[in-house]
């Protein structure tokens, strides 16, 4: 007689416990064992940018319908490398058009994550911009900006189809990230991950863009050294 109610309260214990597919948003390479330090070069800001909700951020930051998209991840794009530079000392760029030429690859993260990106052939080295060959190089896949963002419905290949409730109000600002720190001298991915951050809002302004950028950056960061194989 006890069987109903032990399942019932397993189930109930499920929905409270958020029982389900538990992802892996990151994946190393077993030679992965020391993050860059002092030198990183960056390819793919040029078209990684998305602006989500563009009509109702232009609303909220006064900007016209027609050039918030333009304006938005112009301006995030720049914060981005300025953060960049503050951390790296030797940094530097590898050209819209060097990463345009990179084959477009999938890789698999879990059973159901898999991100998408242009990865550098293999046995093809990548110079930067002053013709130097960095050894470590933070391709930037795709970096979504919006409100209340889940990284499972950009990524989760079971869920990307569904359609998002149309939103009143918003909690929080977000930003979705994928990205891999690519081995340039062995010419393989050393580290792949999948980023959420989320900051409180309550009206938008371009110094809440900033500081999600800026937050996003750190959190790439601290990916990248949790991510070492030790």
């Amino acid at each position: 007689m006890r069987k109903p109610f032990v399942l019932v309260m397993l189930i109930l214990a499920c929905a409270l416990t958020g029982c389900g597919h538990s992802y892996h948003w990151t994946q190393s390479h077993p030679d992965y064992r020391q993050v860059p330090y002092g030198d990183l070069a960056i390819a793919g800001t040029e078209n990684a940018f998305v602006l989500t909700r563009a009509a109702w951020f232009a609303k909220k930051l006064e900007i016209s319908t027609d050039s918030v998209q333009l304006k938005v991840t112009s301006f995030c794009e720049q914060v981005f490398l300025d953060e960049l530079k503050r951390a790296y000392p030797s940094f530097t760029r590898i050209s819209k058009e060097i990463h345009k030429a990179f084959p477009e690859e999938s890789q698999k993260l879990d059973d159901r994550i898999f991100l998408k990106g242009h990865i550098p052939e293999q046995g093809v080295i990548v110079k930067d911009s002053e013709g130097k060959i960095p050894p470590r190089i933070l391709i930037l896949h795709e970096f979504f900006i919006g409100t209340d963002l889940k990284r499972e419905l950009f990524f989760d290949y079971a869920l990307i189809h569904n359609e998002s409730a149309d939103k009143k109000t918003s909690k929080n600002l977000s930003a979705v990230i994928s990205y891999t720190l690519w081995d340039n001298e062995k010419q393989r991915p050393l580290f792949s991950a999948v980023d959420e951050v989320q900051k409180s809002i309550i009206t938008p302004t371009m110094a809440d863009m900033e500081s999600l950028i800026r937050t996003s950056v750190q959190q790439i960061r601290k990916n990248m050294y949790a991510g070492v194989v030790r």
